[in-house]
């Protein structure tokens, strides 16, 4: 085989491999945009959740202080995790403080384990509650959130379309494990 006829061989060989892989690309773009979308809308569900229960935390943390007055550093701490989670855009540093958060409800919980009293004291019983029932939906929607990302990020990884996924603007995204919820076994 002459060396112009390999290079025509080639040429063709990866114009061809070339097409196949953008009408692939073209194909599963559909798929992508949609899965992309819920991903985003899982995520945005996640945050009204937090926001949700950053709402209830001052009043958590001043019905602990009224029942527990020793329990100010904890309440501290909570409301710092509270405020990062609120201004932070990074979801990164958002999924932190949530973490962080969890953390110091869990404290709580054990307080309420070794302290029964507190769970009748009707000031944090109304606030408890609610939070705890919030904190079960925001684990709810991280792992929906961690599922459709994993099903996002493995169409991303199929040969020979992700040759083009990043060009046009389809990247990876990460995932959060959940941690297990305060109020749960």
């Amino acid at each position: 085989m002459s060396v112009p006829r390999l290079i025509g061989f080639c040429f063709s060989f990866l114009l061809a491999f070339f097409l196949l892989a953008a009408i692939s690309f073209v194909l599963v773009r559909p798929t992508l945009k949609e899965v992309r979308s819920e991903v985003q809308n899982e995520w945005q569900t996640f945050l009204r959740e937090v926001r949700d229960r950053n709402d209830l935390l001052p009043g958590l943390v001043e019905a602990v202080r009224g029942f527990e007055p020793g329990q100010g550093k904890l309440a501290e701490k909570l409301l710092e995790a509270r405020l990062i989670s609120m201004r932070s855009t990074d979801p990164d540093a958002i999924v932190r403080s949530v973490d962080e958060i969890e953390q110091y409800l869990r404290r709580i919980e054990r307080l309420t384990q070794s302290n029964p009293d507190i769970v009748q004291y009707r000031p944090f019983a109304v606030y408890w509650d609610r939070v705890l029932k919030i904190s079960r939906r925001i684990s709810l929607t991280r792992m929906a959130y961690n599922s459709t990302g994993s099903q996002y990020n493995r169409l991303l990884a199929v040969f020979p379309q992700n040759l083009f996924t990043s060009i046009f603007g389809f990247v990876p995204i990460n995932n959060y494990p959940v941690i297990r919820a305060i109020g749960e076994d």
